[in-house]
């Protein structure tokens, strides 16, 4: 019952009193006090529900006098604010209200008063007796008398402070998903369930090349072809099906441009709170910088840098897999050029590369489509040569020669100098020497096939037979391959040492680490019995690993100790060229680094300058772990001076030719002297190999000469002897 009805029955009540007197005694009496009666009691229990209802509303309800002070307030609005009945009642509205809103509130009672607004709502701060604060949405109307004249307002009070909050986070959250979205750097998109888009950010539009409003447009997935849409339905079904919450794949888009790009594409499903899937989110990373770098790292993997062709590695892998196939008829050509170290050691390193350069080029024009063609290292090339018989194995590899001999390398403008090159063939077929071999045995009977054409004279091509004696030479070379492997397995290699002496001391300053290898008998085997095998049946990169390996931890168990120790470790040619032997050894140092200084890597000048930019990248790499590189057998060619301004290094060991003979050679001393100023004046010291006696040391000295090695100074030792202490620990 509202304030205006009661009042209209306390006004009732009050007539009825009053006629009361003059109607006692008759029967009309009799029914108006009954009537009375029973209108005082409907009127108690109306005042007695309005009353209840007032009191245990769940809303704050209060009545405001004409001058905006509170008559009437209910239990939930002395909650809501904080205050009790007694501090409420009597208190103007204007009070409680936030300084901002006093004025408005002034004007929106006068309004109610006047007419001109029947309601007030509004969302308005109330202030509570601990001085926070709380929101409430209004309600506010003017109670009139009969004749319209206002009497006070009624207000509904209800607290909304949680639902502002809640929509203020929301609010918050909405924001932060905006900047997030449209700020991002990856490509973001919102589709609906059938992939059309719904809304895309900057980044996607600069992914794809297109403007957001033709992505929007589009009728398709505009995000690839159809092809890829096609792939991704099975991932986007089971996503729906909530087997999974998200997936991940990569996959190629159209461009604007028309061109492709690699994308890294993320998708996952958004649901509302009943389990309903409501839209997808997708997210759009452009990776064709990656893919692009990862190609270039799969190819420099599988090609060598200097011809473009497959390496040693991935030509065997080839191999492999054309014996796998079967085939009753194929040939394997091992190809050598002929003295092409002349060319080297005369022209400088330079033109030998330029000259292996145009090789590759022409035997690629050469070969046929469906052939394998690759460089196995040095001046050494390969080719399988598919379906062909011995004689048209022979025919092909004729051709090849016969492009090189037409090739000429020219010293100056008027001495040209012919290229020749000898070649090895063995074939796979089942009438060949090869049937049923591995790819390794196949390379090997190629390999002693080419220096039979070698020994006849070069500039020819030969066939591997079935002759005892080659029978016994590839039983020899794939032996002493398999020792090697199980030696590499066994840990069969056994390491020795040799001393580098400070001639200005006479102390030895660090120790160069020498390979050899357990016979059946115990017996020791010197390198040379077994490195060139090793070279070239392609196991020389796993040996290198190996004492790589040994070193690091020797060097790491003598820090330990106190002892400390300084190292020279051998790399040949093909281990400087290998890119997965450099990775390696590089995690080998990182996971256990050295002291600075305390590791030397020694790698000859023809091996650094066959491919100088590698071998810069090696140094560098060196360097920042705090390794020394030092160039081995320094001088053999004298074009390879140009080169120690581009190659970084801490050493130049000088070739021994030019050692053994230096107390009776003038040339000698003078290209030892040489090689000296270049090196003082680069900033590098030089150690001198084959020091053999007295004589020779004391030359050494006069000449300037840093560092000595040889059997005058210290005689190849096992290491274990060194780190046990009965060998002199010193450097």
């Amino acid at each position: 019952m509202s304030v205006k009805e009661e009042t209209g029955f306390a006004r009732v009540a009050a007539a009825t009193r009053a006629i009361a007197p003059l109607l006692a005694g008759g029967a009309l009496t009799h029914v108006l006090v009954r009537r009375l009666r029973a209108g005082q009691e409907a009127l108690s229990r109306a005042q007695l529900q309005f009353r209840t209802a007032f009191e245990e509303a769940p809303i704050g309800i209060a009545v405001v006098g004409l001058d905006t002070c509170f008559t009437e307030v209910n239990h939930a609005l002395c909650e809501m604010l904080g205050r009790t009945r007694e501090q409420l009642v009597g208190l103007s509205v204007l009070e409680l209200s936030d300084p901002s809103d006093r004025e408005e509130t002034r004007e929106a009672f006068r309004a109610l008063v006047e007419g001109e607004i029947e309601v007030r709502r509004a969302e308005r701060q109330f202030l509570r007796a601990d001085g926070s604060a709380v929101w409430c949405s209004l309600r506010s109307a003017v109670v009139r008398d009969g004749d319209g004249r206002p009497l006070h307002f009624v207000s509904q009070i209800e607290d909304v402070s949680e639902r502002r909050r809640s929509a203020a986070a929301l609010a918050e959250a909405e924001e932060r998903f905006r900047l997030a979205f449209e700020g991002a750097p990856i490509g973001i998109a919102l589709t609906d369930l059938d992939g059309r888009l719904l809304r895309v950010n900057d980044a996607l539009c600069e992914i794809t090349g297109a403007s957001a409003e033709e992505l929007l447009a589009a009728e398709h997935d505009p995000l690839g072809p159809a092809d890829a849409a096609t792939a991704e339905t099975g991932q986007a079904q089971r996503l729906l099906h909530g087997e999974i919450r998200s997936y991940r794949l990569e996959r190629r888009i159209v461009h604007a441009t028309g061109r492709s790009a690699w994308v890294s594409l993320s998708v996952s499903l958004v649901r509302d709170v009943d389990g309903t899937p409501r839209y997808c989110i997708k997210q759009l990373e452009d990776i064709s910088e990656r893919k692009r770098f990862e190609g270039e790292l799969a190819y420099l993997a599988d090609h060598d840098p200097l011809t473009g062709l497959y390496n040693r590695r991935a030509f065997q892998r080839e191999l492999e897999q054309e014996v796998a196939r079967g085939r009753p008829d194929g040939a394997v050509v091992v190809i050598d050029l002929d003295h092409f170290k002349d060319i080297n050691d005369t022209l400088g390193h330079a033109a030998g590369d330029q000259v292996i350069g145009r090789v590759a080029h022409l035997l690629a024009r050469r070969v046929r489509r469906q052939d394998v063609l690759g460089r196995l290292g040095g001046d050494e090339f390969a080719a399988v040569l598919t379906g062909v018989d011995g004689a048209e194995a022979e025919r092909l590899t004729n051709d090849l020669l016969s492009l090189v001999r037409e090739q000429s390398v020219v010293v100056g403008a008027e001495h040209p100098i012919g290229l020749t090159a000898s070649a090895g063939i063995a074939l796979l077929g089942r009438g060949g020497p090869s049937a049923a071999r591995s790819g390794d045995e196949l390379l090997v009977s190629a390999d002693i096939a080419l220096y039979d054409a070698k020994d006849g004279g070069r500039d020819r091509c030969a066939i591997s037979s079935e002759t005892q004696v080659r029978q016994a030479q590839m039983t020899e070379r794939m032996a002493w391959s398999q020792r090697m492997r199980d030696a590499l397995e066994r840990d069969g290699f056994v390491l020795f040492q040799q001393p580098v002496v400070d001639l200005a001391t006479g102390l030895p300053k660090s120790h160069e680490l020498l390979l050899r290898m357990r016979g059946e008998d115990g017996e020791l085997i010197p390198p040379a019995a077994f490195l060139p095998i090793a070279e070239r049946s392609g196991l020389i990169a796993e040996i290198d690993r190996w004492v790589v390996r040994r070193a690091i931890a020797t060097l790491q168990r003598q820090r330990e100790l106190g002892r400390p120790l300084r190292l020279a470790v051998n790399l040949s040619g093909a281990s400087v060229s290998d890119p997965d032997l450099l990775d390696a050894i590089q995690a080998e140092l990182l996971a256990c680094p050295p002291e600075p200084g305390s590791l030397t890597f020694e790698v000859t000048e023809t091996a650094a300058i066959v491919n100088i930019e590698q071998a810069r990248a090696f140094a560098a790499m060196l360097a920042e772990l705090g390794c020394e590189l030092a160039l081995d057998d320094f001088g053999a060619g004298f074009g390879s001076f140009y080169y120690l301004k581009r190659l970084p290094f801490d050493y130049l060991k000088i070739d021994g030719d030019f050692i053994r003979q230096l107390t009776t050679s003038h040339q000698d001393q003078l290209v030892v002297r040489a090689i000296v100023a270049i090196a003082r004046g680069l900033g590098k010291r030089t150690v001198a190999e084959f020091v053999g006696d007295e004589a020779t040391l004391v030359l050494l000295r006069e000449l300037g000469v840093d560092d000595g090695q040889g059997f005058h100074l210290g005689r190849p030792a096992p290491l274990e002897e060194l780190l046990s202490g009965s060998g002199a620990l010193r450097g």
